[in-house]
C-alpha cells in the first residue's frame, strides 16, 4: 500500500523567482523587485471578465479592477487639497427635517465618512452628530420629497422656521 503525503506548499522557478502556491490558492513570489500586472487600454479589456480581475489601464493611467459586472479605478490617491469648507444648506421653516445635497467640492472623495465628520449649525448653534441629526443618502420621505440623490443632513426634529443651516465639510480628510 502506498501513502499519499498531503501537499501544503507547491513551488516553481521562473526565471530565478520562486513563485509558490498554498493549498488555499494563494499565490506567494519570493523576493523583493515587484510585480507587473496585465497593461493596456481601455479596448484591451478581457472581453469575459471576472470579479477580482486587476490590470492598468494606460488610457487614464490608473489601476482597475473588476468589481460586480464593471470596471472601476482603484483609488489610491490621497484627497484633494480643499481645505475647510463652509455649505448653506437653507433655512428652516418649521416643517422641514432633511436639508443638502452635501457638497464638499472634494471629487475624489466628496462623501463625509460619518456624520461626525462634518458641523452641522443651526444658528451658529452647534450640532451634535447621531442626536440631532443623521447623515443620509437619497432619503425617500420628508416634507418636500422627492429630493435629489445625494447625501444629506436629516435632523430628528424640524428646523425651526427662519433659522439657517449651516455646514463645515472635510474633518475627516
Amino acid at each position: 500500500m502506498r501513502f499519499l503525503k498531503q501537499q501544503t506548499l507547491n513551488t516553481r522557478n521562473l526565471q530565478g523567482a520562486s513563485v509558490k502556491f498554498s493549498t488555499a490558492g494563494l499565490g506567494v513570489i519570493d523576493g523583493t523587485a515587484a510585480l507587473v500586472v496585465p497593461i493596456g487600454t481601455t479596448a484591451q479589456r478581457p472581453s469575459s471578465s471576472a470579479n477580482g480581475q486587476l490590470r492598468y489601464n494606460t488610457d487614464n493611467n490608473e489601476f482597475e479592477v473588476y468589481e460586480n459586472g464593471a470596471w472601476k479605478n482603484l483609488r489610491y490617491n490621497e484627497p484633494n487639497p480643499v481645505g475647510i469648507v463652509q455649505q448653506n444648506l437653507g433655512t428652516g421653516d418649521g416643517t422641514e427635517t432633511t436639508f443638502g445635497v452635501l457638497n464638499s467640492g472634494d471629487t475624489d472623495y466628496p462623501v463625509p465618512a460619518s456624520a461626525a465628520s462634518v458641523l452641522v449649525l443651526v444658528e451658529n448653534v452647534l450640532q451634535v452628530a447621531t442626536t440631532n441629526y443623521t447623515l443620509v443618502q437619497n432619503p425617500s420621505s420628508g416634507p418636500n420629497t422627492p429630493y435629489a440623490a445625494g447625501w444629506y443632513i436629516v435632523f430628528g426634529t424640524p428646523v425651526p422656521a427662519g433659522k439657517p443651516v449651516t455646514v463645515l465639510h472635510n474633518f475627516d480628510k
